[in-house]
């Protein structure tokens, strides 16, 4: 993965995807362990440039301690009458005394610095924070404050203090293990110079996470395929690779695509048809729908990775593949090949997290964005009407369609014989969302924990209907 390097203070650049073969696929790493100091915001305006903050001085913690100490001190000998009370403030007076006086606190400058602002599930981003002052300070204390989902890579300390200076620096590398567009923390800088102290915090860049999708093969053929060149099966006889039948041979046909034996049998010469290679159009369509919560965030998490495993699928195979996502506004991408789509499709998931209760038109969906004939995958928890009645719309616009269930929690059962009647009917409820949608022509593929994508849609793997399998295969 190739990073983009930006500085504080100036926007992050816009920058081409890298021209890499094909989408970055690989296994996922294991989770790592995290303590969250700031909640990752949910709301694009979270995300605009922050005005850098302004260091104020204050009085130093043991300059206050010092004073509080000589007070007291004070106080209990004009209270009591004592004399001798006054020379337990003698110390902490002294010491108030020998601390250096500055007429003028010095200017602290912070500039925090990511090593890339786009990065994959797992992979590691450096945090590099530099401390410039105008004069030496006596005490410099750099803290990095982690986001949910981010953590250290490795075993390095969060703090590091630097003493007698006017430059300190610090580095950090960090690693995002949560898809989404979020600042993955803070720097908190704490300053002392003689009896004054200052402290700032200054917050990172955002940073987009992708998703990081699993390897999976494209399974999935439409019925009725592009007259282009691709690498899935299609119904007519051409240059493929696949076996379709055997005709007579003809003026013209190639040497090597004759069969002895049946030549042989028959006396008369046969040759081998094969069917023709052709691409498929793949949309992709995501059910944001529930809000937040526990259950709705898993069940997105669910969608976005296996809508990332087929996009970078049928991308790696030439095919054209979109992305729908159904959650407040409408947005779409209509299917298009190359590695330049995978990134688009990759920033376009990122605001699937984000909250609103605007109601979908699908009537709004241009021709480009959903293509007569094009294979619609839907991901879906089938928990809210709305999605319900997209998939039900979609089919009854002619288009090909296949669900995903991405819901794996159920309502906990209880010891009540209320709460274990409630889960039964939810359960009734939940089998009349999948039969309904079978009485439609649309398959449902529950998406358990334990399974991969691959073999949820494994049944759905049929040779096309025109094309006979040769005697003694396997279906």
């Amino acid at each position: 993965m190739r990073f983009f390097r930006t500085k504080r203070g100036s926007p992050p650049p816009t920058p081409s995807p890298p021209p890499v073969a094909e989408p970055p696929v690989a296994e996922p790493l294991a989770p790592h362990s995290s303590s969250a100091t700031l909640e990752p915001p949910r709301s694009p305006a979270s995300l605009a440039p922050l005005p850098a903050p302004a260091a104020r001085w204050h009085p130093a913690a043991r300059s206050r301690s010092l004073a509080t100490v000589a007070l007291l001190a004070l106080a209990a000998a004009v209270l009591t009458g004592h004399a001798a009370l006054v020379l337990l403030a003698a110390p902490a007076l002294g010491a108030l005394a020998l601390l250096p006086r500055r007429r003028r606190p010095p200017e602290l400058g912070v500039e925090i610095t990511l090593s890339g602002t786009r990065c994959f599930e797992g992979e590691d981003v450096t945090v590099t924070a530099a401390v410039v002052a105008a004069q030496s300070l006596d005490e410099v204390v750099v803290e990095l404050q982690l986001a949910a989902g981010v953590a250290l890579a490795g075993e390095g300390p969060r703090t590091h203090a630097f003493l007698r200076g006017d430059r300190a620096s610090a580095r950090w590398v960090v690693r995002a293990d949560r898809w989404g567009r979020y600042r993955p923390g803070a720097v908190l800088v704490t300053a002392r110079a003689g009896a004054l102290a200052a402290s700032r915090l200054t917050e990172l860049d955002p940073l987009d996470v992708f998703p990081r999708p699993a390897r999976t093969r494209p399974r999935l053929v439409p019925a009725e395929l592009l007259r282009r060149i691709g690498e899935h099966t299609g119904r007519a006889v051409g240059d493929g690779v696949e076996f379709a039948g055997i005709r007579p041979y003809v003026p013209g046909d190639q040497l090597r695509d004759v069969n002895r034996a049946v030549s042989i049998r028959r006396g008369q010469l046969h040759v081998n048809q094969r069917a023709a290679a052709r691409a498929a159009d793949l949309v992709v369509m995501i059910d944001a729908f529930g809000g937040s919560g526990q259950v709705p965030e898993r069940t997105l998490d669910v969608a976005v990775h296996g809508a990332a495993a087929l996009v970078s699928a049928y991308l790696r195979v030439s095919d054209r593949v979109g992305l729908v996502v159904l959650g407040g506004l409408l947005r779409w991408l209509g299917p298009a090949a190359g590695d330049r789509q995978f990134y688009r499709i990759a920033e376009m998931m990122l605001a699937a997290r984000y909250d609103s209760f605007v109601t979908p038109d699908l009537g709004r969906i241009p021709r480009t964005a959903l293509p007569p004939g094009t294979l619609v995958v839907v991901f879906s928890p089938l928990l809210d009407p709305r999605g319900f009645g997209a998939v039900t719309d979609l089919r009854q616009r002619g288009f090909p369609l296949i669900v995903v269930d991405t819901l794996r929690d159920e309502p906990s059962p209880g010891t009540r014989p209320e709460a274990r009647l409630a889960l039964r009917l939810w359960r009734l409820d939940r089998a009349a969302t999948r039969a309904a949608l079978a009485a439609l022509g649309v398959p449902v593929f529950a998406w358990p924990d334990d399974a991969e994508l691959d073999s949820v849609l494994a049944p759905l793997r049929r040779p096309p209907p025109a094309i006979r399998s040769p005697a003694g295969s396997l279906p």
